[in-house]
């Protein structure tokens, strides 16, 4: 055994497909296949069973796969904790972030952080907090950046900024500047597909039973995109939530449609995220002064938590 075949091995369990496993660890897929051989060989089991489309992982298979994700894993962390101990800051850096934080956090930080540090390859990409949680686990990223509290007893997390919720008022015909949550009208609220945190935590905001929300008579709508809500918002004279980083680029017609909420303004915490055995300690605190400098530029906060007025 060797840890090449691990990396052949995870990569057609996770792709189901010999030929674009092959592509992605940069070998034939005949050398693929035979090393996948080898080891099945050589452990008396079969991991996969090649005769169905896609491939599928036998019973057998699918345990011995979850323990190679761990041994992975673990030969990932000694890598890095070697590196470490030298002092240097070098090889991958994969970041997770949810898609309803990194185009609005991503700008603010990643230029900067990455020229200082040219040496690390980072690689980021925009993942559902649940798919965050997964790949932590299994080593596939490094550090994700999402709503907490994730209450995870595998990860860690640090809390970057809290982020106060406007209200995106296209409904009413006067929008006041600072409103009472009370006072919504939630028959009229549109909110992002399931899955997504940011809906969750609206839902909390607002105490709203999942039968109640995104329904305008006949109507409902589903999508994972904040622009997209803000544009069907708009278009059906509705109403939703946005965080604060969201409603930026807004033009001013439709930030004449924001509304803050009266004290205590419901907001969501933002932290970094890692696993347990998470080595790369240095890199992981510049990387919060890095994003906790530029976001203090733009989040106004007090030690009041005082409401956030849109048209500051």
């Amino acid at each position: 055994m060797n840890t090449r075949q691990y990396d052949y091995i995870l990569a057609v369990a996770e792709l189901k497909n010999f030929g674009e496993a092959a592509e992605k660890c940069f070998i034939t897929q005949s050398t693929l296949s035979t090393m996948i051989k080898r080891f099945e060989d050589e452990i008396g089991i079969s991991l996969f069973d090649r005769k169905t489309k896609p491939i599928t992982i036998t019973k057998e298979g699918k345990l011995i796969i979850e323990q190679l994700k761990i041994i992975r894993r673990e030969i990932k962390t000694l890598d890095e904790l070697v590196l470490h101990t030298k002092g240097e800051l070098s090889g991958e850096l994969n970041i997770g972030v949810i898609p309803t934080v990194a185009p609005y956090l991503l700008p603010l930080f990643l230029g900067e952080f990455s020229k200082s540090y040219p040496k690390v390859n980072i690689i980021v990409e925009e993942m559902t907090t649940i798919d965050i949680q997964k790949s932590l686990k299994n080593g596939a990223i490094d550090v994700g950046i999402g709503a907490i509290p994730l209450n995870d007893n595998e990860l860690i997390e640090k809390e970057l900024y809290q982020e106060p919720f406007l209200l995106f008022d296209c409904h009413s015909q006067n929008v006041e500047e600072v409103v009472l949550l009370d006072n919504i009208d939630f028959s009229h609220l549109f909110l992002l597909e399931e899955g997504h945190c940011l809906r969750t935590q609206v839902e909390q905001i607002c105490q709203l039973s999942k039968n109640k929300h995104t329904k305008i008579n006949n109507l409902q709508f589903k999508t994972g995109s904040i622009d997209s809500l803000i544009r069907f918002t708009k278009a059906n004279k509705g109403i939703t939530l946005l965080p604060y980083l969201a409603t930026l680029d807004l033009n001013k017609k439709d930030k004449k449609r924001l509304a803050s909420f009266f004290n205590p303004s419901p907001v969501r915490a933002v932290g970094l995220i890692t696993h347990q055995n998470f080595v790369k300690k240095k890199l992981l605190g510049n990387l919060a002064k890095v994003i906790s400098k530029n976001i203090e530029k733009i989040l106004l906060k007090d030690s009041e938590n005082k409401v956030i007025s849109p048209n500051e």
